[in-house]
């Protein structure tokens, strides 16, 4: 399928499609379990599943009526749905945790959820310092984009991406220590 053809099937109503267009829905939504999949790995013990993270994040992309420019917009977006998800999730891990028992540092998902509030803390100061490194770190990080997938987004270089990621991990594991 061309890139024209998904952009447009992304932006329609989906409630009644081919069965050619339901093959190539089910290949961006694979593309999307993976990419959460990899999330999973990153980011575990926040508590919620590579099937509810793809689940969570394709109801958010639907939910809002937003019009996609190409395929690359639509996991840009897609990727900040799934930043948005774990951070809810670690929120509300969080706040359970606490209520359940005070004293238990060493649970992981407390930990995993820290860490994740701690990141999101630190992502909002790198976007008021520059906007193009979190949306970056953004895009490579929870969207597992590549490099010339997030220069087409941004409309800069490849090579301007690739300096922005390495910039934007350096100063947030400096910032994360």
């Amino acid at each position: 399928m061309d890139q024209a053809d998904l952009t447009q099937l992304l932006n329609n109503d989906q409630s009644d499609l081919s069965a050619q267009q339901q093959v190539d829905i089910a290949e961006v939504y694979a593309h999307l379990k993976k990419i959460a999949r990899s999330q999973r790995v990153k980011v575990k013990g926040t508590g919620i599943n590579t099937t509810a993270l793809v689940n969570e994040a394709w109801l958010k992309n639907q939910k809002t009526a937003k019009t996609f420019n190409d395929r690359n917009h639509f996991f840009a977006y897609s990727a900040l749905a799934m930043r948005h998800i774990l951070l809810n999730e670690a929120r509300r891990n969080q706040v359970l945790t606490y209520v359940d028992d005070q004293s238990d540092t060493e649970n992981p998902v407390l930990q995993e959820s820290s860490y994740l509030l701690d990141l999101e803390k630190q992502l909002l100061k790198l976007k008021a310092f520059d906007p193009q490194l979190e949306q970056v770190f953004t895009y490579k990080f929870f969207g597992d984009m590549d490099f010339n997938d997030i220069a087409e987004v941004m409309a800069i270089s490849e090579r301007t991406v690739f300096r922005y990621w390495k910039k934007a991990r350096a100063m947030l594991a400096v910032a994360l220590q």
